[in-house]
């Protein structure tokens, strides 16, 4: 019976800075800004109309993978980097098609927004809340890449594979006692 030896990991000091940012934009822009604007939307779907109040909830799903995604980047699991990558990139891909329908939606019908806002078209504001999202998303895929095809995590699985098949490969016990 062998003992399973962990490989020395190596400092990534710039992986976890990137982390770090990440973390910090994950919170402003998707947790806050994609799911507060979803919210918004959601509480106002009476002047909207009730496809438009989908978007709304749509928008808060965007926010909350993008948010998972970003904390699945965190750990240095293989499979959690796999699943970063998958909530990351359906997040982003949500929240850019549900700006594009709400800044059509907002040109065509001339919609501006009100009080402090008043002289500022609801389409730029929903741009200059949504678009950010790309920055932090963006790390999140980075981070998961990087992890996923880092030395140390590659050599755990190749490790895992060769006691795999020597375990396939060990001879059968006799069935037949000499």
């Amino acid at each position: 019976m062998s003992t399973r030896q962990r490989l020395p990991r190596k400092k990534h000091p710039y992986l976890n800075t990137a982390k770090a940012v990440m973390l910090v934009l994950t919170a402003v822009y998707p947790l806050f800004m994609t799911c507060m604007t979803g919210a918004g939307i959601y509480y106002n779907r009476s002047s909207y109309g009730s496809a438009f109040a989908n978007y709304g909830l749509l928008l808060i799903l965007a926010g909350v993978l993008m948010v998972s995604g970003a904390v699945l980047c965190l750990f240095r699991k293989s499979i959690a980097n796999l699943f970063s990558l998958f909530c990351t990139s359906t997040g982003l891909i949500m929240c850019l098609a549900i700006l594009s329908k709400l800044v059509k939606r907002a040109k065509s019908n001339g919609w501006h927004g009100s009080g402090v806002y008043e002289n500022v078209s609801a389409s730029s504001l929903f741009q200059s809340r949504l678009l950010p999202c790309i920055f932090p998303a963006g790390l999140a895929v980075v981070i998961a890449l990087c992890q996923y095809f880092s030395y140390d995590l590659g050599e755990e699985r190749r490790e895992k594979k060769r006691r795999r098949t020597a375990e396939e490969n060990a001879p059968a016990a006799s069935i037949i006692d000499d």
